[in-house]
């Protein structure tokens, strides 16, 4: 359940940034870059993917918000978007030519990043954004994210929210790896709770 908990607050973390981008245009850059980097690494253990506890404060946050039913006025959208990255996690597997360009392109796009040095490199997001339009963008459920028109208008924008999809997907998979599924969420909120609370406490900056 700890596992899943750091999981799912990574996902949350992921939807946030995108909403914060789609309804604000911004995005917390120390955020962002916990979610970018996380596509890179190849592991199974989300705190070894994601670092301390800390780099997942914000989805951590939120996380517990939604779980304990407090009022959010984004709440509905974040629940939408992770729900949709949930159904496409689990609808992959059954087209493996997506499967395989994805393998693929981040294995490109990882050597792009060696070489520019940054994750958050405007080549290697546009990359990653790519990709996502070329296999996720054109699978069942469609994401659609809503927000204002002069921010989603902007290319950069766009670039950034399709990067953060794909961070959440590899959060989603976490969540899935880990036992996670839909029952998780319905039945053992309060488990999942007084774990995201245990890893909320670890969440030091040191």
């Amino acid at each position: 359940m700890y596992q899943r908990a750091a999981a799912l607050a990574a996902l949350t973390q992921s939807v946030y940034l995108v909403d914060q981008i789609a309804r604000k245009g911004i995005v917390d850059i120390e955020d962002f870059r916990t979610c970018i980097e996380s596509i890179f690494v190849r592991d199974d253990a989300p705190l070894s993917v994601y670092g301390t506890p800390y780099r997942l404060r914000t989805g951590l946050r939120i996380s517990a918000r939604l779980l304990s039913g407090q009022e959010m006025p984004q709440g509905k959208a974040l629940m939408t978007y992770s729900a949709g990255l949930f159904a496409l996690e689990r609808r992959l597997p059954k087209h493996p030519d997506h499967y395989r360009l994805l393998a693929e392109g981040i294995q490109r796009i990882g050597k792009q990043r060696q070489y520019f040095g940054d994750a958050l490199h405007a080549s290697v997001i546009a990359a990653i954004a790519d990709l996502y339009g070329q296999t996720i963008s054109t699978m069942k459920p469609r994401i659609i994210v809503r927000g204002k028109t002069e921010f989603l208008g902007q290319s950069a924008n766009t670039r950034r929210v399709r990067a953060l999809l794909m961070a959440g997907l590899r959060a989603a998979h976490l969540w899935h790896l880990h036992g996670g599924g839909h029952l998780t969420l319905l039945l053992r909120r309060k488990a999942l709770l007084h774990e995201i609370d245990r890893l909320q406490r670890q969440a030091s900056p040191l």
